[in-house]
């Protein structure tokens, strides 16, 4: 294992509010539409600076919010709280959440080359 893997691990990682790691997946699904802020916020009634709060988890929509919300990012309510196996929850303290966290600022190229880094990632380990 190299000397910069084991720095880069044993950075102790922040724990992570429900509404950050909502405001992560928002973004995500935002920026998978190829949605601005503004574009969001013009489809749910909120300004792009409300918007960008909710994104940052400084903020949350109201209950009553989160169906248009999902109606908006063209997704189920439940994929606001969660992709595949991962799910926010309060308090969540794991290194999934900020790599949820990290990717939902990414774009389609950079998110490929990620996916293609853990999948190389991965074969090494497995085969050692």
């Amino acid at each position: 294992m190299s000397d910069h893997f084991q720095l880069v691990c044993r950075v102790p990682r922040a724990m992570a509010s429900l509404e950050e790691q909502f405001g992560s997946l928002v973004r995500h699904h935002r920026e998978r539409l190829g949605m601005s802020q503004q574009d969001l916020g013009d489809l749910v009634d909120r300004t792009a600076v409300t918007i960008g709060r909710i994104e940052r988890g400084e903020s949350s929509p109201m209950f009553e919010a989160l169906a248009i919300f999902a109606s908006a990012l063209k997704v189920d309510v439940r994929e606001l709280f969660g992709i595949g196996d991962y799910a926010a929850q309060a308090g969540r303290d794991d290194p999934l959440v900020s790599i949820v966290q990290r990717l939902s600022t990414l774009g389609p190229d950079d998110l490929a080359f990620i996916d293609e880094m853990i999948s190389a990632a991965l074969k090494l380990r497995r085969s050692s």
